[in-house]
């Protein structure tokens, strides 16, 4: 056969591909031309700022250390004042190993000294002589002439000793002393060149750039062309970037060597020119090649369609028709093959299955006996029964589960599961039908013959033997929750819902055991709003960094055991505890908010995680504990911690005094009122005035619901000495007058 429709995509794609590429090429020629010099100019300008930071940061960082020195060392005090304690050779001598160990600190420093202007006296490591006999004393006297008190200097030579002619080239790092007065002396530390430029040698490449650095005045202080960088004029390249210091005052210069940008020129015009040209020849080859190669396929669909219409069409009035009307109309008939297997899948029982034991047990779809049992036949399941039950095996510890194992072993486990319901059912003379509705839920019917006694009781029995077989042999353990027995399809419902409900109340009844429905019957409706005074009541007392949110967690956790409350009523109550402390703990100081923000996120995992009031309640122990250990110490660290415990107690002893204010407190502990205020605030999270009215508001409501005492008496007995303001105040902190308060009680 011919091949009309291989040239016509070629000849389709081959003109427009090399008009692309040729144009693509000139661009991109163009492009990377000028995309190169802005490179080289950026990377240059960076390499520069780098090797400027690095002598920068050098040098700021012996001056910061020696900052640090003259402000914590008394040893250099002791030296300038010329007042020692003890042996005074022995102190010069501890002054020159401490001049030691600042030239140890840093390998650029090449030496130090101290000069003392009350005696003139120099000492350094080597010796301890006056000014006049000092190597360096022209140094000396400049120095002690500049008004400034600290000087960065330009290049330099040092010699120590005046009779020996041993030079040194540095630049010097000068203090005074005192650093902001500088009468007593000045501390001089001599940086070396030859390791600044060794440095900046190491940093630099001279085969492809080369960097230059001058001092103020213009002078050469090292060039990274040169042998071990020294300074000196050589042939160089191209410059492209000045920088200057604002530190030292030099300026460095930098950019390409000649050679480097000639030879980049030179590949770049011949070698990636002519690289281009043989990839738009093998462009042109590839893609002649990939068209024959995807057309093979489409020649090979329409000799087979031609040969077979041919065949076909015998009896048929011959007319050539395209070949692509032949592969569309095998595209349509696969399609509705296609179409007719889906449609099968659909239908596949065990699918089917599945769906309808869903719509079975949650009730979603109206079943009487006749539909159930035509369904169970059609589907290939027992319908013959005697009495049916649910239950609900539940895996514990599912995200703990899903940690250990991986998605195929989950998948293994979960059959394996599966496959124990019905062995374990079989020698009990009971037939099973079970079907995973949840990720971590097997649910189970179960039936029993007509002539089963105590089906109940065999229920019960096949649960406790796969729980126990589950905790023997596989890695997990499960939670049952069993449902009761029903004479009718339709009222299994009612026992699956049983089951679902029971298994809610597993982390108060407890794991890996069965649960049976009337264990959970004696629960009702909770009323949470009782718990709400003991939350706000725990929530307090642990930004207080009080000790009784202890008594208050445990108290809570054992009503929630005893009461019998459910895994959402649990969750709950706790997502609303940590509301209440999370408001609270963000009216301390940023310090401590910083603490607890640390903790909310464990928190609250442990409430996604649990599945026993246990565990819960052992994890919020353990972690509201050590939050509240670690804001105890910061607190203890503060200098206020014990005076504002001190005033805290005070105004819980002395709340009935109507003089009690800031005021007063000041005069009673010899502080300013605004710094009482603050401290306060910053200590215990609420204003002072604020706690007060909420200490005597709350002693008020005591007095009220326990005394027959008037509600003026009352008043005067929390410090209020007019009943008006008395009555104000509470209503503003209850919502109601004191009157109505007692009624209500």
């Amino acid at each position: 056969m011919t091949k009309p429709w291989f040239y016509r995509l070629l000849f389709s794609y081959l003109p427009v591909f090399f008009m692309i590429t040729s144009v693509l090429i000139v661009l991109i020629i163009l492009s990377i031309s000028q995309l190169s010099k802005k490179e080289a100019e950026n990377a240059n300008k960076t390499y520069a700022l780098h090797i400027m930071q690095s002598v920068d940061y050098a040098l700021k960082t012996i001056d910061e250390y020696v900052i640090k020195e003259l402000q914590t060392n008394n040893r250099i005090d002791q030296f300038f004042d010329n007042k020692f304690e003890g042996n005074p050779y022995y102190s010069a001598y501890e002054v020159t190993e401490l001049i030691r160990g600042m030239m140890n600190y840093n390998k650029f420093i090449d030496s130090v000294y101290f000069y003392r202007v009350s005696d003139q006296m120099v000492i350094s490591p080597n010796t301890m002589i006056t000014a006049d006999r000092f190597g360096d004393k022209m140094f000396i006297e400049e120095m002690m002439k500049s008004p400034s008190q600290y000087q960065l200097t330009n290049q330099r030579v040092f010699k120590e000793f005046a009779e020996m002619d041993q030079r040194k080239v540095v630049i010097s790092l000068v203090r005074k002393i005192p650093l902001l007065s500088g009468q007593k002396g000045i501390v001089v530390v001599n940086i070396s060149m030859e390791s600044i430029v060794r440095m900046v040698g190491d940093m630099s490449n001279s085969k492809i750039s080369f960097i230059e650095v001058y001092d103020p005045e213009g002078k050469q202080l090292m060039a990274s062309g040169n042998e071990d960088g020294a300074a000196g004029f050589k042939k160089r390249g191209s410059e492209l970037t000045r920088i200057h210091s604002s530190y030292t005052n030099w300026e460095y210069r930098s950019g390409l060597n000649d050679d480097y940008l000639f030879t980049f020129t030179s590949v770049f015009s011949y070698v990636w020119i002519g690289l281009g040209l043989v990839m738009v020849v093998l462009g042109g080859v590839w893609m002649t090649y990939v068209t024959h190669r995807n057309y093979r396929p489409i020649q090979l669909i329409m000799s087979r369609i031609h040969a077979y219409s041919e065949l076909k069409s015998m009896g048929v009035e011959g007319k050539k028709q395209d070949e692509f009307q032949y592969i569309d109309r095998a595209i349509g008939n696969l399609m509705e093959l296609s179409s007719r297997y889906e449609k099968q899948h659909e239908e596949d029982i065990v699918f089917r299955r599945r769906h309808f034991f869903k719509e079975w047990l949650e009730g979603s779809r109206a079943v009487d006996y006749a539909d159930w049992k035509a369904e169970m036949n059609r589907l290939q399941l027992p319908s013959g029964f005697g009495q049916l039950a649910a239950a609900v095996i539940e895996m514990d510890k599912y995200m703990e589960v899903c940690r250990m194992f991986s998605q195929k072993d989950q998948e293994l486990l979960k059959f394996v599961l599966s496959r124990v319901v019905y062995e374990t059912a079989e020698p009990l003379g009971l037939t099973v039908w079970a079907e995973w509705t949840a990720t971590h839920r097997l649910s189970v019917v179960i039936f029993a013959d007509e002539n089963a006694k105590n089906s109940e009781k065999l229920a019960a029995n096949l649960c406790e033997n796969v729980r126990s077989w589950v905790e023997q042999h596989l890695h997990f353990r499960i939670t049952l929750g069993v449902g009761h027995v029903v004479g009718q399809v339709q009222e299994l419902v009612h026992s699956y819902e049983a089951a679902v409900h029971v298994l809610r109340f597993k982390s108060t009844l407890g794991t890996n055991r069965v649960l049976y429905h009337w264990e959970s019957e004696a629960s009702s409706e909770k009323e949470m709003y009782k718990h709400l005074p003991l939350v706000k009541s725990l929530a307090q007392s642990f930004r207080l960094g009080d000790k009784g949110w202890k008594q208050a967690l445990e108290q809570i956790f054992t009503e929630l055991k005893v009461g019998l409350f459910s895994y959402d009523e649990i969750r709950n109550l706790m997502n609303y505890l940590i509301y209440h402390l999370h408001r609270e703990m963000m009216e301390l100081s940023a310090e401590l908010q910083e603490l607890w923000q640390i903790a909310l996120p464990q928190l609250n995992d442990a409430i996604e995680q649990f599945d026993t009031i246990e565990e819960l309640y052992a994890a919020w122990f353990h972690m509201l504990e050590e939050v509240s250990q670690r804001m105890a110490a910061v607190r203890e660290d503060r200098s206020t911690h014990a005076v504002m415990n001190q005033i805290r107690t005070y105004v819980e002893t002395h709340y009935a005094d109507p003089e009690l204010s800031l005021t007063s407190l000041s005069e009673q502990f010899q502080l300013h009122a605004s710094h009482v205020s603050r401290a306060f605030k910053e200590e215990f999270g609420e204003k002072f005035v604020d706690y007060l009215v909420k200490i005597r508001m709350e002693q008020a409501k005591k007095l009220l619901q326990s005394s027959r005492d008037s509600v003026q008496d009352i008043g005067g007995m929390v410090g209020y000495t007019h009943a008006i303001s008395f009555i104000r105040a509470f209503k503003k902190y209850t919502g109601v007058t004191p009157g109505d308060y007692r009624k209500q009680e």
